[in-house]
């Protein structure tokens, strides 16, 4: 059965392009308000091992062969499936994989999309003296005020997406490739400079010890799993974006080299960030929240309370919502490309109905939010319930399903071809754990997993 493009999107020039996409994609909120304190409160450098252990051993061979599976058919995840699927003369019921691919990233982009609607707000706060030596209390009471009227944030969701659809709007090849290779060092050097900014006023050597110190002590089952946790959701795997952008992958360049290399500024993303989070709360002498109240209570506590920290903290700010803009464009990828080169719309066409969707969607979700409203279900809200669908089961079950299909299904001469003598060392490495080591790791991320997140 053949599968044929309307349209033929181009393929990125430069590997440069490839690394600045894929860091773009890797480098989101994870790598700045969960993992750096996972690490500081699990284990320190031995979490930091077992951590690498979980990305070397699983993370990257799943994230090679979405980028291998997505070169090899130069198309959208839904027909990359099906197409190497035929030529596997394997079931065809594998195609049904690609369409949870793009319905996972289209969901996960969802919360994306209120997330930063919620930072493009703190842009704006930062920016504004209520912060300046604010109380603690008062700065949450003002996210509580966020969550709880969602008009506040509707200006920002709608800003928001309406960047990441003109972005997505881009050409693949020129516009939006050009745009990446110029916006991602300089967001990379922005953080650098909050690094700088941590260490002068901050309490540097605390992070320092909370994040390299051997706390052998702290180390414990439920540490080595979370560890695996936050690997595995580091590079984003498991929604066939990495697929997606695999088509646009430059000819004759080395997948393995290209998915290390983005593995190693996503390690050192979330390192750099962590010493300065850590360092910047450390010195006003607070616990800091986790997750959203790290980056909306303590954080904007911590700025409004330090020299030039309403600058620093409108720079962190604009930072984290250009990584998520980027992100949520990535999110949007694997059904804007169906819809160009499956319908032949034009890509800002695409772009707009998915956009639309996700305005819809991402209202619903921020609604759901307010004390008492009806799209609470079980004590829950819709984006609760969402996070735990998307990110608990979905993905898990579309990285599971992808290293069965690529580790068993699939002939090693649909990968192997134009490789070096390393790339082929290290991709039969990369089939033998996808094989016998990525799906009882994945099966078991899946099951303990959703069994704790129901507890929280």
């Amino acid at each position: 059965m053949k599968y044929r493009k309307k349209v033929v999107q181009g393929i990125w020039a430069s590997r440069w392009t490839f690394l600045a996409a894929a860091t773009g994609l890797s480098i989101s909120l994870g790598n700045f308000w969960h993992t750096p304190l996972d690490v500081a409160a699990r284990g320190g450098a031995n979490y930091l091992l077992a951590y690498l252990f979980w990305l070397l051993a699983v993370v990257l061979p799943v994230a090679g062969a979405e980028v291998r599976l997505g070169l090899r058919a130069r198309s959208n995840p839904i027909h990359t499936m099906h197409q190497v699927a035929d030529f596997s003369s394997a079931s065809p019921h594998w195609g049904l994989v690609g369409q949870m691919f793009s319905v996972t990233a289209l969901l996960l982009a969802v919360n994306f999309a209120v997330v930063l609607g919620w930072l493009l707000v703190y842009v704006v706060k930062m920016a504004s003296p209520e912060l300046d030596a604010a109380s603690l209390e008062s700065v949450a009471a003002q996210y509580r005020e966020v969550l709880a009227l969602p008009a506040v944030t509707q200006g920002g969701i709608l800003l928001g997406i309406g960047g990441a659809v003109a972005l997505s709007s881009l050409s693949v090849a020129r516009g939006y490739a050009m745009l990446l290779r110029v916006l991602i060092p300089l967001l990379l050097v922005l953080l650098v400079a909050v690094v700088f900014y941590a260490r002068s006023l901050g309490s540097f050597g605390t992070a320092q010890e909370a994040l390299f110190q051997w706390q052998p002590q702290n180390l414990d089952l439920r540490s080595l799993f979370s560890a695996f946790q936050q690997a595995f959701y580091s590079l984003s795997i498991g929604a066939g974006v990495w697929m997606a952008y695999g088509a646009y992958f430059p000819t004759g360049r080395s997948v393995a080299r290209q998915v290390g290399a983005v593995a190693l500024l996503d390690v050192a993303a979330m390192l750099l960030a962590g010493l300065a989070i850590i360092a910047l709360v450390s010195d006003q002498h607070i616990v800091p929240g986790r997750g959203a109240a790290l980056l909306f209570v303590s954080l904007p506590y911590t700025f409004g309370n330090l020299v030039l920290g309403d600058v620093v903290g409108v720079a962190f700010f604009v930072m984290l919502s250009l990584l998520m803009m980027i992100s949520l464009v990535a999110m949007m990828e694997p059904a804007v490309s169906y819809l160009v080169e499956t319908w032949g719309l034009k890509r800002w066409f695409a772009a707009g109905l998915v956009g639309l969707l996700l305005v819809a969607l991402s209202h619903l979700a921020a609604s759901s939010l307010q004390d008492g409203s009806s799209l609470r279900l079980y004590g829950r809200s819709f984006m609760e319930w969402l996070d735990i669908v998307v990110v608990s089961m979905l993905l898990p079950m579309g990285a599971f399903c992808l290293a069965l299909f690529a580790g068993w299904r699939i002939p090693a001469v649909v990968f192997t071809g134009n490789m070096d003598v390393l790339d082929r060392a290290v991709f039969w490495l990369s089939r033998c754990l996808l094989r016998y080591i990525a799906p009882p790791a994945l099966l078991l991320l899946l099951v303990v997993g959703v069994y704790f997140r129901m507890q929280t």
